[in-house]
């Protein structure tokens, strides 16, 4: 994450791609040994087509239909990885026309946000998250992150520009 500030009425939080790129390889470098694993792809008999073989594989074992067809609930978030990794992600909160923005694309107005909360998940470790709290008791999630010292910057540098309280929920 990158916090900068262009002017005192703007402040653009831009997510690296870095890390978007990492889950990415690793999605695609698990569900690769999952399938090689699950439809032994390593045992394919000479003169046997990829496709007749995992055809095979399936009609003699269905139950596998349940392990071959799990990846598919991870698709959002492989999807969502790749977006981040090719065109980044940006949190703009634009003073001058009031409004929240997330890859130029609005998502609030200043008005509508009724505060910010600061939440701890406690768990294997600590995740500290920053949401802003809309009047409709919506949340737009700001950031993050496993250090509490990074929110609770973050959390007093939005709440200058949005002019609203921050509430810390544990």
């Amino acid at each position: 994450m990158r916090v900068s500030r262009p002017s005192s009425q703007i402040l653009v939080i831009t997510e690296s791609r870095l890390p978007a790129i990492g889950l990415l390889a690793f999605y695609l470098a698990f569900f690769a040994f999952w399938y090689y694993g699950t439809l032994d792809l390593g045992k394919i008999p000479d003169g046997v087509h990829l496709f007749d073989h995992v055809l095979d594989r399936l009609s003699a074992n269905p139950f596998l239909w349940l392990f071959v067809l799990f990846p598919v609930l991870s698709v959002p978030y492989i999807f969502k990885s790749l977006r981040i990794a090719v065109m980044g992600e940006e949190l703009t909160f634009d003073g001058m026309t009031r409004t929240v923005l997330k890859n130029q694309k609005r998502l609030a107005g200043f008005n509508e946000i009724a505060y910010l909360q600061m939440r701890t998940i406690r768990g294997k470790s600590k995740e500290h998250r920053l949401t802003a709290v809309l009047q409709t008791g919506d949340k737009i999630e700001i950031y993050t992150s496993d250090t509490a010292h990074e929110i609770m910057a973050l959390a007093d540098d939005a709440a200058d520009i949005l002019g609203v309280r921050v509430v810390r929920k544990d």
